[in-house]
């Protein structure tokens, strides 16, 4: 049987700001979780907000010739092919200076059907039609306290 699965690592924010910090202050989670889903993808849309204009322009950068943008009214989406340089992007250079993730949502596809999504900077997540074995693997990622929804 093929589950969806939702989860949401524990987090805090500091004093006047919303950005979702994971409770043990890193993301030690995000490499091997990353990995798992990019491995399958051939396709990646990353949506940051407006203002973060030097991640937007990092990103684009990495997606050379086969990237595609869309401004709205807050956010930047930029979708394009997924690439080794894009990869390892995403798994390795995932941090701002700051220690924060760089951005807020990525999905990964393939052929139009989607894989898996992590949203809020690297927080909330959703990856639907797994099995129980990727669901018990996905487990042995997250963070102690990581809320999971399993349902079909």
């Amino acid at each position: 049987m093929k589950y969806n699965l939702h989860f949401t690592i524990p987090t805090f924010t500091e004093d006047l700001d919303t950005f979702p910090i994971p409770e043990n202050e890193n993301y030690d989670y995000w490499v091997p979780l990353i990995s798992y889903f990019i491995k399958q993808s051939n396709f990646i849309e990353i949506h940051c907000w407006n203002d973060e204009k030097d991640v937007i322009k990092e990103t684009t950068l990495l997606f050379k010739d086969s990237f595609e943008i869309v401004n709205g009214r807050d956010v930047t989406v930029i979708t394009g092919s997924k690439t080794d340089n894009i990869s390892n992007y995403l798994l390795y250079e995932n941090l701002k200076a700051n220690g924060k993730l760089k951005w807020f949502s990525i999905f990964f596809i393939k052929n139009s059907t989607p894989l898996f999504h992590s949203e809020h900077w690297g927080t909330e997540f959703f990856a639907p039609n797994l099995g129980e074995e990727n669901i018990a693997y996905i487990k042995s990622l997250t963070p102690t306290g990581t809320d999971f929804h399993q349902y079909n």
